[in-house]
């Protein structure tokens, strides 16, 4: 390297060069180095001309810096403190001027600040994150437990458990145990065929005779039954003498023995059906016999038989419908005694029929009772079957039972087996 490119050269020291390094980072520019005067370097004999001592500047936050002639005289710094953005603020080395024979001492500024380093006119210690502090551990803490169930759901979720578990035993028995149910009758083989019959072509007889009861007409429902009849509107069509007007006299009369005694017998169960047949000009044949238009009028096997030459030539009761009507009355009467069994009964009884037509007079009684002063029969009517009644052909005491059922109405009060 020439000299050109590397400046005047330096003089010699005659001792190695110290350095007084501050406190701190060494960090920054390189230290000035001291300008020698120009004469210095003329010739080594000469005592350097020393430059006039400058006053010690003057710092705020640190002390001032005297000189005395005694002691070697420090260089001022001649330019301002240099602020480095990392590490301590240096002061700027002065060289003093030494001897030949003396080493050239580099002092530096060490007073220290009270603020520290600076950056950009604010501490650095509010620009630089806090230390860290110490990690303290902590353990996770445990969600809580679930809150515990009350009592009484236990004990509602046990019940359904049993009552599944009932139900599904139920069940299981129910399709391994079939019910079973007893039936009257022998047991025939499981290998038997049934035997098939043919259907019969003959029409079922309609009329039969009612079983034999094992009781006697005193315990027969006819004779025993509290049921009361009702109150009965019966409407007849006016009464005339020839038989066709009579016939349809007997007609309309039926209509009313229908409806007073159907609720009568349906309370005492029985059912006792009742024909009506008028005999004006021709034979009857029935299990009583023939039965003209001459014979007095009956009843055979549940059928009533009028006769209206007989009542209007024979008997001669004229023109009272009333006459006409309670013979009709006990006849029907006489009827349901068959219908219902209590004639069959009674077969074996001494004195049955007196009995009988005692008790057919007390039930016609019954039936004009229902019906005395509404629709057709008016207070005339209701007379003439009294009179009627109680005079041809009348058993004993006819007129007593003809009252007694008119007035009691019920079933029991005819019971003439008692």
């Amino acid at each position: 390297m020439t000299e050109e490119q590397d400046g005047p050269r330096r003089p010699p020291v005659d001792g190695p060069t110290v350095m007084g390094p501050s406190t701190g980072h060494l960090h920054g520019p390189t230290p000035q180095e001291p300008t020698l005067p120009a004469d210095a370097t003329a010739g080594a004999d000469e005592e350097p001309t020393l430059p006039e001592p400058t006053p010690p500047p003057t710092f705020p936050d640190g002390p001032t810096v005297a000189t005395s002639i005694d002691e070697a005289t420090l260089a001022e710094p001649t330019a301002p403190a240099t602020t480095w953005p990392y590490g301590p603020t240096m002061g700027t080395p002065v060289v003093i001027p030494a001897e030949p024979d003396e080493p050239t001492a580099a002092v530096v500024d060490e007073s220290p600040t009270t603020t520290g380093p600076t950056v950009a006119s604010w501490p650095l210690d509010e620009l630089l994150p806090p230390p860290p502090t110490d990690l303290v551990w902590r353990p996770d803490t445990p969600e809580p437990p679930p809150r515990p169930h009350h009592p009484a759901y236990y004990i509602a979720l046990g019940a359904a458990v049993v009552l599944v578990v009932a139900l599904v035993a139920a069940a299981a028995l129910a399709t391994v145990v079939r019910p079973t149910r007893q039936v009257a009758g022998t047991a025939r083989p499981a290998q038997a065929i049934p035997e098939i019959t043919t259907p019969s072509t003959e029409p079922p007889t309609t009329t039969t005779p009612p079983p034999r009861r094992p009781d006697g007409p005193a315990d027969h429902p006819l004779s025993t039954s509290t049921a009361r009849m009702a109150d009965a509107t019966c409407a007849l069509p006016r009464f005339d003498l020839p038989d066709e007007a009579q016939a349809a006299f007997y007609t309309a009369a039926k209509t009313c023995a229908d409806d007073a005694w159907g609720g009568v017998l349906a309370e005492a169960g029985l059912d006792g059906r009742v024909e009506v047949v008028t005999v004006t000009d021709t034979v009857r044949t029935s299990s009583c016999g023939e039965i003209t238009p001459e014979s007095p009028a009956t009843q055979c096997d549940g059928t009533v038989y009028m006769t209206p030459a007989h009542l209007r030539d024979t008997e001669r009761n004229g023109r009272y419908p009333g006459r006409y009507f309670g013979v009709f009355l006990r006849e029907y009467a006489r009827a349901l005694q068959f219908t219902t069994g209590l004639a069959e009964t009674a077969a074996d009884v001494d004195g049955a029929e007196e009995r009988l037509a005692r008790q057919a007079t007390c039930m016609a009684g019954i039936a004009s009772g229902a019906m005395a002063n509404r629709g057709a029969v008016d207070a005339n009517i209701t007379g003439e079957i009294g009179d009627r009644l109680s005079s041809v052909d009348a058993p004993p005491d006819a007129k007593a039972w003809l009252d007694k059922g008119a007035q009691a109405r019920t079933l029991d009060a005819c019971n003439t087996w008692t």
